[in-house]
C-alpha cells in the first residue's frame, strides 16, 4: 500500500482525467506509476550499457565504421531493416 500527498494543481488534474476517462484516481496512478519506472528502468540499462561500451573502447580502442552506421541508418523503415552494427 502505498499514499502519495500530491499538490492541489496536481490533484485537480488528476480528478478531472478520472471523471473524463471513467477510471479511478488509484487506476490511473497505477498507470503513470508503471510507466514512469518502466522508462527509469530502460534509462538505467541504457546507462549501464553506454558505461559497458565506452569501458570496452579504453581498453580495446575498437570502434564501428561510420560506414556501417550509415548503411545500418539507411535500412530504417524498410521491410528488412538491418541490425545496429556492433563492432
Amino acid at each position: 500500500m502505498l499514499g502519495v500527498r500530491l499538490d492541489d494543481d496536481l490533484e485537480k488534474r488528476l480528478t478531472a482525467l478520472a471523471e473524463r476517462t471513467h477510471h479511478s484516481k488509484s487506476h490511473l496512478a497505477k498507470i503513470a506509476l508503471r510507466r514512469y519506472i518502466e522508462l527509469e528502468e530502460q534509462k538505467d540499462i541504457a546507462g549501464k550499457e553506454t558505461l559497458a561500451r565506452w569501458e570496452s573502447y579504453q581498453e580495446t580502442g575498437e570502434t564501428v565504421s561510420n560506414d556501417s552506421v550509415v548503411e545500418w541508418l539507411d535500412s530504417w523503415g524498410e521491410d528488412a531493416e538491418k541490425p545496429c552494427p556492433m563492432k
